[in-house]
């Protein structure tokens, strides 16, 4: 997948992925090149393909004109800080917050999340015979545990907007190919975007559950997996906002984002759950799922709006790239290089994890930034552009290359202008 070119006296990589270069000496990568090699993997039938949708995704849906994020549901950062400002005025748990906060920082971990909180209270509560820890009783904990999924429940529940977006041009996408094997969507996002988005297009999908009025997880569908091919697949790795836990410890899922009733618990964020409590639940089935995708030959898997801070996650992507050569990821990212250190560290060290940020990449372990090129030779809706062009010592214009499809609205937008997929909207209109 390497396509780099070296200009004349430039060093190669250090062993930290990083690239001391030089002012004019730069590893080049062909941005044009690299979006071609996504295009040929998702257009071959027969290789089989993944995608892993992160919490940047859906920052990438835009309003109808197409030019700002409607940011509806924020990224984990975001939702930690709507966490933390909807605990105002909540005495306890606002103490417990903080303290908690506190507790989570560290040198590698210096801004704690939502989810490292959650962590830290479910490690407290699974210490048995605990009655109060640093003055927080364990049962207050478990209190605040559930108003913190609640308030993520709140902030995550919000839907699609009424006009074409990113969601819906990816859902129209799966409904429209043909493949030789079903197309997997991966998750660690809780929100219900998907489902709506596939639900919309008519796209028949399985993730787990079945049946109509409280479906229930069956661990047997999953693992024998005999659903028509066509039916896509959607594996949420952390949890739903509608997915409930009884008293007995069975799980359902409902139809919506719902208010758990007493003795029931929503089940978000897997951290609390040891070995064999995960394995009656959807969560480790659900990774189970990840690391069996990596198990064919030649497969593909694409990652959007994922910044690679998860190390569990990262873990089971990384064996599997390292257990299977002829496996691929494009890693798709929205900030530049730089703001890509853990996917860039990563990526140096495995040939078959490409890093493609804005204004350059890791690619067949080499870092650099992308050639200069034409704008005049760049045609609408092929995933990458150049910056306006200044004359260089050759007399030429040429823009630095950028590569735009770390945007999930973007790249929703090449699926459909690439494959001749066209999305329509809620009346069955074609969208813009």
């Amino acid at each position: 997948m390497a396509d780099v070119e070296v200009a004349k006296g430039a060093p190669t990589d250090s062993g930290a992925g990083q690239v001391a270069v030089p002012a004019g000496l730069k590893n080049l990568h062909d941005v044009g090149h690299q979006v071609r090699l996504i295009r040929e993997a998702l257009q071959s039938e027969k290789r089989r393909l993944g995608f892993f949708l992160g919490a940047g995704c859906p920052l990438g849906i835009y309003d109808k004109d197409g030019k700002e994020s409607l940011r509806r549901i924020p990224d984990v950062a975001g939702l930690t800080a709507t966490v933390c400002a909807e605990l105002d005025g909540e005495g306890d748990f606002k103490a417990s917050w903080a303290k908690l906060t506190a507790a989570c920082k560290t040198d590698k971990v210096p801004v704690p999340n939502v989810e490292h909180i959650l962590t830290q209270i479910r490690t407290i509560c699974g210490l048995k015979g605990t009655a109060q820890v640093d003055g927080m009783p364990a049962d207050g904990l478990r209190k605040l545990d559930t108003k913190i999924c609640e308030l993520i429940a709140k902030t995550v529940g919000k839907g699609l907007p009424e006009h074409t977006n990113s969601y819906h041009r990816f859902a129209a996408w799966i409904g429209q190919i043909d493949r030789a094997s079903p197309v997997e969507v991966f998750t660690p996002n809780y929100d219900l975007l998907l489902e709506e988005a596939l639900e919309q297009y008519k796209v028949p999908f399985f993730d787990g559950f079945v049946g109509t009025r409280e479906p229930f997880f069956d661990l047997a569908a999953m693992e024998q997996d005999k659903i028509p091919l066509r039916w896509a697949r959607l594996w949420k790795l952390h949890g739903s906002i509608n997915w409930i836990k009884r008293e007995d410890g069975s799980v359902f899922r409902c139809s919506h984002p719902a208010r758990p009733k007493e003795g029931q618990q929503l089940l978000i964020y897997p951290s609390h759950l040891k070995y064999e409590q995960s394995r009656r639940m959807p969560y480790l089935a659900m990774i189970d799922r990840l690391r069996e995708f990596f198990r064919d030959i030649n497969p593909v898997l694409v990652v959007c709006g994922y910044s690679f801070t998860d190390d569990h996650l990262n873990e089971v992507l990384l064996d599997g790239l390292r257990g299977n050569r002829s496996a691929h990821c494009f890693a798709l990212a929205y900030p530049g290089i730089k703001e890509c250190e853990i996917a860039a560290r990563y990526a140096s060290r495995r040939a078959n994890l490409s890093v493609l940020a804005r204004d350059g990449g890791v690619i067949g372990t080499r870092r650099g930034i992308y050639k200069p090129i034409d704008p005049s030779t760049i045609s609408a809706g092929v995933g990458f552009d150049a910056l306006p062009p200044s004359e260089n010592a050759l007399g030429e214009k040429l823009g630095a290359g950028q590569f735009l499809l770390g945007d999930f609205q973007h790249f929703a937008l090449f699926l459909e202008t690439q494959f001749g997929v066209k999305a329509t909207d809620q009346q069955g209109t074609e969208a813009r």
